[in-house]
């Protein structure tokens, strides 16, 4: 089943980025998608591209995400999926990211989801702030 992947951050209309992704099997609840979706980024993480030049199509499509990255990677990835999905669960019980299903927000981690064909999952990166404010 393939679904769209988008990454927006909070205050601004503009998509970080949309990326179709293929999933292996239907996912019951919303930790089950985050499981997959953490596996699918831990392996493209650890994977090692080797030194390709950008293209200019690579380059125009990162240019419409607000970045252009070097094919180089600096550091190695040695997470586990343990380790990833502790991380994913404690970023969403922190309230760090949201989840909306076309356009529905899901709340609780162990939520029952129906996913189909072409359905978004928006991931809206929500930012802490700072500042100088004391409260007694």
């Amino acid at each position: 089943m393939q679904i769209y992947v988008i990454q927006k951050k909070l205050g601004s209309r503009k998509e970080l980025g949309r990326h179709p992704v293929t999933l292996t099997r239907q996912s019951p609840t919303l930790s089950v998608l985050l499981q997959d979706l953490t596996f699918l980024g831990l392996t493209a993480a650890q994977a090692h591209p080797g030194i390709t030049a950008l293209e200019e199509e690579e380059i125009a499509t990162q240019a419409t995400e607000g970045r252009i990255k070097f094919a180089d990677r600096y550091g190695k990835n040695r997470d586990t999926l343990d380790k990833a999905m502790q991380r994913t669960q404690q970023a969403f019980d922190d309230g760090l990211f949201r989840v909306f299903i076309n356009g529905e927000e899901i709340t609780s981690w162990d939520a029952a989801i129906n996913m189909t064909e072409g359905d978004e999952v928006v991931f809206l990166r929500l930012t802490m702030l700072t500042g100088l404010y004391f409260f007694f």
